[in-house]
Formats: structure tokens, sequence, C-alpha cells
């Protein structure tokens, strides 16, 4: 997937909020706040360092997760400012500003090296301010659905595709939508056709790409019951939102994946 943005450097909030998914489970430890290493490939000449001696120093910011476990209650310490690196003309993010370095040894194997200068390419950089970023939202942002405003739990930030644009602060994000919002409108741009009209098939025989009856795409791969409950999604008129269909879709993908397990 292509994306010229990678982050740089994080400066975290400093003080935690609740995140009740990461509270302790049974046979979990109930204290966690650093990091855990397991060396892999990417530790190179490290390696043997990394095993003598810990990894993650206690001295260091990096050494901690954000993720926390205090008495077996989970914490987190979301992002106050984060800096990005975006890639010199658009190119893929480590094509131009390399993230690392291979080097082949005389048996033929090759050694990797972390490169973190490309952090420092301050001329590379675009800060984003994560408070000013959502009062912007909530007092300006519409979403291109339904058009109403990003609200507490029920915030305007999902993108289809990529396909949010920028535009001045004063006018707000273009592109945006509620989460349900996102939902309906990609089922509404979706090709359900009982009999589509489609010139590929995988390999199960399932068709995909345009449908010459609805001008619309169909997924790759879609599976049966993922186009039925589009068809309740694509129920709901243009512009409206409905919470107990799209309540009633999510407890349907659920139960298809708990029974796929």
């Amino acid at each position: 997937m292509h994306d010229p943005m990678v982050v740089a450097f994080t400066i975290r909030r400093p003080f935690p909020q609740r995140s009740t998914s990461h509270d302790a489970k049974p046979g979990k430890p109930r204290w966690s706040i650093r990091h855990h290493h397991t060396c892999g490939s990417s530790c190179g000449a490290d390696r043997a360092k990394h095993e003598a001696s810990n990894p993650f120093p206690w001295w260091r910011p990096g050494s901690y997760s954000t993720f926390w476990t205090i008495a077996g209650r989970g914490w987190y310490w979301p992002s106050l400012i984060t800096i990005w690196h975006v890639e010199p003309g658009g190119r893929d993010s480590g094509e131009v500003c390399k993230h690392y370095t291979r080097t082949r040894t005389a048996d033929g194997t090759y050694t990797t090296r972390i490169q973190r200068g490309w952090r420092w390419h301050v001329h590379h950089w675009r800060i984003q301010v994560i408070p000013l970023q959502q009062l912007r939202r909530r007092l300006l942002t519409r979403c291109a659905w339904c058009g109403s405003r990003s609200g507490k739990g029920d915030t305007v930030n999902v993108s289809n595709s990529g396909s949010s644009q920028r535009a001045p602060w004063w006018r707000g994000e273009r592109g945006l939508y509620h989460r349900d919002c996102s939902a309906i409108a990609r089922a509404h741009h979706m090709c359900l056709c009982h009999a589509p009209l489609c010139d590929d098939t995988d390999s199960t025989g399932r068709p995909y790409g345009y449908c010459a009856r609805c001008a619309h795409r169909r997924p790759f791969q879609a599976s049966d019951p993922l186009i039925e409950r589009m068809r309740l999604l694509a129920a709901i008129p243009a512009g409206r939102r409905d919470a107990a269909a799209y309540a009633r879709v999510c407890d349907l993908a659920q139960a298809e994946q708990r029974s796929g397990r």
C-alpha cells in the first residue's frame, strides 16, 4: 500500500486515560509499563548486546509502552503532538530517506542495520497537534454522508479509501465520515446485484470488479453474508443514519467471525 507518511516522533499527553480493553486478563501480569523485547532478524549485530543486557534501559522514554497495566487496570497515554515524516516526491516511506541498510557479508548472508537519521529531516516534517485537530473537527468538520457534526463518542474521523481532502483550517476537513455513515456510504457504492455482470471471477467463481448492471464495484472475494449485510445498509436512504440497522449488521459480522474460528 502506497503511503509517503510515517511517524517520526510522538509527544504523549502528561496524563493517561482509562482503557478497559487493556485490563489484565486472568493469568496475565497485573503490572506492566515497559516494552518486552524478543530479538529478531532486524536486531543484527545488536542481538548479542540485547540478549546480554536490557535493550530498553529505564532512563529512555521509548522504553515504556503507551499502554500500562497498573493493579490490573488498563491505561493509555494518547498523543498530544505527532511529528510525521513525509517522503519527498510522494514516494513510499523509506524509499528516499532510508529506514535501514542491508549489507551482504562474505558468506552470502545479509546484515541489517536500522537507520534513525531520517527522523531528523526537519524539512520533511508535518506536525499534527491533536487537541487543535479535535477542536477543528468538533467546530468545522461535517460528515460527508449525513452532514452532522463530530461529537464525543461519535467522531467524524473515518476516511473511505483515503478519500479525505486537505482544506484550509477555517473550512474543516472534507471526505470524512462517522463510523456508521462510512459503512452506509460504502454499501450505497457497492455492487449488490443478485446476478452481477462482472468481467472477472475469483478462484471460487465469485464475480468481482465493475458491474455492467449497476456500474458499481463488486469487492474481490465478497462472501454472501457480507453482501447480505451490505444490502441492509444500502436500504437506508441516502444521507440518513439508522443506529438499529447498523447495530444489527455489526452483530451479524461478529457472529460470522465467531463461527469461523
